[in-house]
């Protein structure tokens, strides 16, 4: 008896750890989910200034988190600067968001790989990718016109595929008229 009296009790406290565990799980705010709306953030751009993510509501918005200490984001980088030039015109905006707490290291490397496409600077990630629950980098957030997260992707990729391209154009496509 007393043996099934101590079985019931480790069960049931195995049981309530792992309800609390999975509670505690879910209710972090980690990743933000599709359809969530955007976290707001006004960020100095390098081009001078002051950005904010609203003012490219209407547009398709790829925001990538990035640094140039970090190798994967510096290996997708001549991608994200073709899928920039490749789509530009038809509406896409890739705005990068570097970490980077060195400015003059971020700009000899814009500079040394011909990156066009707008950069803010969020140093240390304290803003911007602290509020999109960035997990590492390169981390990026696929934005739709009405500031709603569309997509998320952890980690480099080749975003200058004819696949990539032609998925880009679709949502290009699908967005509500500006």
């Amino acid at each position: 008896m007393k043996e099934a009296l101590r079985l019931s009790i480790v069960v049931g406290a195995v049981l309530l750890a792992a309800y609390g565990y999975v509670q505690l799980e879910e209710g972090k705010g980690y990743a933000l989910k599709t359809g969530a709306v955007a976290p707001p953030f006004k960020l100095p751009a390098l081009a001078g200034g002051e950005v904010e993510l609203g003012s490219f509501r209407g547009h398709l918005t790829l925001v990538n988190f990035w640094a140039t200490w970090c190798p994967p984001c510096v290996e997708e980088m001549p991608s994200l600067e073709r899928l920039h030039r490749a789509l530009a015109k038809e509406g896409l905006v890739v705005l990068g968001v570097s970490v980077d707490e060195d400015e003059g290291a971020l700009r000899r490397f814009l500079s040394e790989h011909g990156v066009t496409f707008p950069v803010l600077r969020d140093p240390g990630g304290r803003v911007a990718a602290g509020a999109y629950h960035a997990t590492g980098y390169p981390e990026t957030f696929v934005v739709d016109g009405a500031g709603l997260v569309r997509a998320q992707y952890v980690g480099p990729a080749e975003w200058d595929t004819p696949e990539a391209l032609d998925h880009f154009r679709g949502l290009l496509k699908s967005a509500p008229a500006r």
